[in-house]
């Protein structure tokens, strides 16, 4: 991976659009360059450029977000309104450009960021923003923690890592690797076993719980044998209670069947009184019926020729009474022809002057209506433009409209001569020309109130400096003042403080020698003296702490009035830059103003002379003001044009209402209603109607009166036939015989009752004969013994029965446990045994690198990822120096890693031991043997080194760059060095120069 080009904008203290392009001169000839500017100036902020476009982090504010941004005022330059950050860099896949940006809305609040990753084409990845880094991480071969370890690299970590403790540098190890998986598989490997072991405890306590609930063997088949027992007398039992059941049963169907014998010869009785009171109430009735059926077919026609008699008489009195309405009906249409068209109906050829009569009328009709239609369009588009006028349409009287519209001609007239008379218009001018020359003017006068206005700012801004500089003038003078009494103080104050140490010192060995004076023996020699008496023993002087008071007042005093001193000597230092700073910007102000006065007076000369009289607000509003009176002149000529076409079209409206009512006059001479349409078609539908509802019932009354004559006639026939007939029966005439037939739905009902009356007999007797059939078969198998003794002995057996079944699934439910407790047993310890087998490679594991903190296998994981960390920096540490070598510490050394110095005989001495200049040696060899630890799968050919130079003497300096030199020639790597270091700066000819502006921002070059 390598990184091609950073543009970014508006990042950190880098204001404006900025571009580094490794791809182009002078980076092509030197691939080590180097970082260079004051601390403060953006250096490390490249570095934020590129973890940002790929990652949305930076490495000294973590993950990126809005309220992130806005919380610690980060990334976005101080007010500016967007940024973005990019990087192009190669991989192996090819070519991609990553980019990140954010910008402000209209109220000055910062939305959301966005991300974009473009190919070779630059065409952007079909990828949402969260989906970027993750993409960029793919492309690339390392994680974000990966790539600001293989990329860029900052020596604290491992200056640090060079000094600590075993644990600590283990952890150190584990976080700047990235290994901590070896812990997790320490404690994996922990908490597994002791999950395994666990189930195996849980199933060894169930066996237990089990073997609780066993019973002994003994009692066990005991309980066999009894259970077998019990179930050979429950079986004797349950077979003795089902042959009670049985003959229960069978005395019971007896009973039953006896009762039924009985019903049903009760049921024969009583059929058999139901048929004869039948024969009595209505067999003669059915008779006299059946002895009539033969004349069936000419009784049927005689009663049905009578009925058509009937109804042809009463249809042809029906026929006379409308053949009456209809007569009426036509006398009145022909009224109504008349009256309202004008138009006799007994005319030879109504038919043709009815349709002469119709088109000359829907001709008028339509000829109007064309009026009218043509008449509402062209009212409607009079309206609408009148709206515009705040004028309205008389319908009925147009030419009062006109009156309107012609006083308004007037009126517009009369402003159109005062426009011309004010600004000496007319109706040959050039809007759009003329409006431009004005706003042109117009835009000159703001520009030159613009400039003006930073004139007057930057006067303003010079005035403020300027007060601020004698103000810190004013104060100058008071400070050296003010720091000679503090040093005059302090001279003071440590010559007291030195006298009354010199006290405590002469107090504190009177004290010694008190202390001596207490371990004094009777004839023991003093230590000091020899002397075996000790006069002094006794009665010893009074120590005194008042000294030891004083001494710490007096340093208190002493370290505020250094305290005091140093702010003074600070404030002086930070007022002589402020004032210096101040009177460089003071001079750059005016000038700054001499400058744009000059380009004021210069570009704005003809708007200067017209201020003459007026102020900017003043001009600009007499020229706003002519540009309004132009529109206004404009809109008057269009509306004077729009006003001569209404006045035409209201002429034209107003001969269209004279021609409608014209119309309307010519269609009520012919006609007097309201709806012609309506009227004429009802009128013209009743006569047709009417007409052929007529010629209908006179035909109808003819055909009723052939069909009565023929009916009469078969009529007579039929009557001859049936008298004779019926007097052979002893019958009068025709009606007394037909009034002994039964009506149908009757002659069917008497016959149905007299066939279900038999059909019940039949199957009564058979029935009978089947239930005696039955009594004499269950009589011969059936006990003598009562049923409510066969009930008693019943209950007797079941209630045996059941006890004994009680007893035996008691025993049952034993047996079945002890087989059940005894199964889980044998099954809960195959299963533990297969378990333990399991557990046996868990337990292996969990002795070699199981722990519950996983510290067990971490270490033993660290301790080979450091020595193979140290074989690489030290294959690193011998370009920069045949001194040393780094090695781990032995059992008997300090925890720090030891250096191995090759010119002291190969001495073991601790990195403690080591200068600031050899420290960063190692930790520089620490951190490129990393970035070759971490990129061990990834190509990485763009590498960044911070700050840690300053540390190193020239020579040292000197050797260091020509290794870098030499790894960048043997692994063609990119190689940024980051330092303000001035013999590095000289060293290293391609440079990448930072530089403060002043106000916080920072500019950029590349040389």
């Amino acid at each position: 991976m390598k990184i091609l080009k950073l543009r970014f904008k508006n990042i950190n203290s880098l204001k404006g659009e900025h571009e580094v392009d490794f791809t182009q001169p002078p980076f092509v000839q030197n691939n080590l360059f180097a970082i260079t500017g004051p601390t403060g100036s953006g250096k490390t902020t490249l570095l934020d450029v590129i973890s940002l476009a790929l990652f949305n982090q930076v490495p000294r504010l973590g993950k990126m977000s809005t309220n992130e941004i806005v919380k610690k005022g980060a990334i976005l330059t101080r007010n500016q309104s967007e940024a973005f950050a990019e990087v192009t860099y190669a991989c192996i896949t090819g070519e991609y450009s990553s980019r990140w940006e954010i910008s402000t809305n209209r109220n000055g609040n910062l939305r959301d960021y966005e991300m974009f990753l473009a190919d070779t084409a630059q065409v952007n990845l079909d990828l949402k923003k969260s989906e970027v880094p993750g993409k960029n991480e793919e492309l690339i071969g390392l994680n974000y923690e990966q790539f600001i370890k293989s990329v860029v690299l900052a020596q604290g970590d491992f200056a640090k890592f060079l000094q600590v403790k075993k644990e600590e540098r283990g952890e150190l190890l584990e976080k700047i690797t990235g290994t901590g998986i070896y812990r997790k598989l320490g404690q994996l490997a922990f908490f597994k076993y002791r999950d395994l072991e666990s189930a195996v405890k849980k199933q060894q306590d169930k066996i237990t719980t089990f073997e609780e609930q066993l019973i002994s063997q003994e009692e066990f088949e005991e309980n066999k044998k009894q259970a077998q027992h019990i179930q050979d007398l429950k079986d004797k039992l349950q077979k003795e209670v089902e042959n009670l059941n049985i003959q229960i049963t069978d005395k019971k169907n007896l009973i039953e069947l006896e009762k039924n014998i009985q019903g049903v010869e009760n049921e024969h009785l009583e059929n058999n009184k139901e048929k004869n009171t039948f024969e009595k109430e209505k067999g003669d009735a059915l008779n006299k019926h059946q002895e009539l059926q033969d004349f069936t077919n000419e009784i049927n026609s005689w009663n049905y020729t009578t009925s058509q008699l009937e109804q042809l008489n009463e249809k042809r009195v029906n026929t006379e009474e409308k053949l009456k309405k209809l007569s009426k009906k036509l006398q009145q249409n022909k009224t109504n022809f008349s009256s309202l068209f004008g138009l006799n109906t007994q005319e030879d050829n109504f038919t043709q002057s009815l349709n002469d009569y119709k088109q000359q009328v829907r001709n008028l009709y339509s000829e109007r209506q064309n009026i009218v239609t043509e008449f509402k369009t062209l009212s409607k588009n009079i309206q609408q433009q009148l709206m515009s006028f705040n004028l309205v349409l008389y319908q009925n009287n147009p030419l009062e409209t006109k009156r309107e519209v012609n006083i308004l001609v007037q009126k517009k007239n009369k402003e159109k001569e005062n426009l011309e008379d004010e600004h000496s218009f007319s109706t040959t001018i050039d809007f759009e020309l003329e409006q431009e020359k004005i706003q042109l003017q117009l835009k000159n006068i703001r520009a030159a109130e613009k400039k003006h206005l930073e004139i007057e700012l930057l006067k303003k801004e010079s005035v403020k400096e300027s007060e601020l500089l004698e103000k810190n003038q004013l104060d100058l003078k008071k400070l050296p003042q003010q720091i000679k009494g503090f040093q005059q103080e302090i001279k003071l104050q440590k010559a007291q403080l030195e006298a009354k140490q010199n006290a405590q010192k002469v107090a504190d060995l009177q004290k010694k020698l008190d202390d001596y004076r207490q371990d004094l023996q009777p004839e023991t020699p003093c230590p000091l003296c020899g002397s075996k008496e000790h006069p002094f023993a006794e009665h010893l002087p009074v120590n005194d702490d008042k000294i030891s008071t004083e001494i710490s007042v007096l340093q208190q005093s002493l370290h505020q009035t250094q305290k005091q001193l140093t702010q003074a000597e600070t404030q002086l230092e930070g007022l002589q830059q402020q004032n210096s700073t101040l009177e460089k910007k003071i001079l750059e102000i005016e000038n700054k103003i001499k400058f744009q006065q000059q380009n004021y007076q210069e570009k704005f000369a003809r708007e200067i002379k017209l201020l003459n009289e007026n102020n900017f607000a003043e001009l600009e509003g007499r020229f706003n003001k002519k540009t309004k009176a132009l529109q206004k002149y404009k809109d008057i000529l269009e509306q004077l044009i729009q006003l001569q076409k209404l006045q035409e079209s209201i002429d034209e409206l107003n001969d269209l209402l004279k021609r409608g009512i014209h119309k309307k006059e010519a269609i009520q001479s012919l006609y007097k209603g309201e709806d012609f349409e309506k009227e004429i078609g009802t009128t013209e539908k009743d006569y047709l109607t009417l007409t052929q509802e007529n010629k209908q019932l006179t035909n109808e009354q003819k055909a009723i009166f052939e069909e009565l004559d023929q009916l009469e006639k078969q009529q007579e026939k039929t009557k001859q036939t049936l008298e004779i007939e019926f007097k052979n029966l002893g019958y009068s005439c025709i009606a007394s015989a037909i009034d002994k037939l039964l009506p149908p739905s009757l002659f069917k009902k008497y016959s149905e009752e007299l066939q279900a009356l038999k059909n019940k007999q039949i199957r009564l007797s058979s029935r009978l004969e089947e239930l005696k059939n039955q009594q004499k078969d269950l009589l011969e198998k059936t006990t003598k013994k009562p049923l409510e003794e066969l009930k008693e002995n019943s209950k007797d057996q079941e209630n045996k029965r059941k006890e004994a079944e009680i007893q035996l699934n008691e025993l049952q439910r034993i047996i079945k446990n002890q087989e059940q407790y005894l199964k889980q047993i044998s099954k809960i310890k195959a299963g533990i045994s297969q378990q333990l087998k399991t557990n046996k490679r868990w337990k292996i594991l969990n002795d070699l690198i199981g722990d519950s903190k996983g510290k067990k296998f971490n270490d033993y994981a660290q301790d080979l990822t450091l020595s193979q960390l140290l074989m690489l920096a030290n294959k690193r540490l011998v370009l920069l120096t045949d001194r040393y070598k780094m090695d781990k510490p032995l059992a008997d050394e300090d925890d720090s890693l030891v250096a191995i110095d090759e010119h002291m005989g190969g001495q073991r001495r601790s990195v403690k031991t080591l200068s600031g200049g050899e420290t960063f040696l190692l930790s520089l060899a620490l951190a490129l043997a990393l970035s070759d630890f971490a990129s061990r799968n990834v190509e990485i050919n763009s590498l960044f080194i911070d700050e840690g130079f300053g540390t190193l003497d020239p020579e040292t300096l000197d050797q260091t760059l020509d290794t870098l030199e030499v790894l960048q020639a043997k692994s063609s790597k990119m190689i940024g060095v980051i330092s303000h270091v001035t013999s590095l700066k000289e060293r290293i000819a391609t440079q990448i120069q930072l530089s403060q502006n002043g106000q916080g921002y920072s500019s950029l070059k590349v040389v």
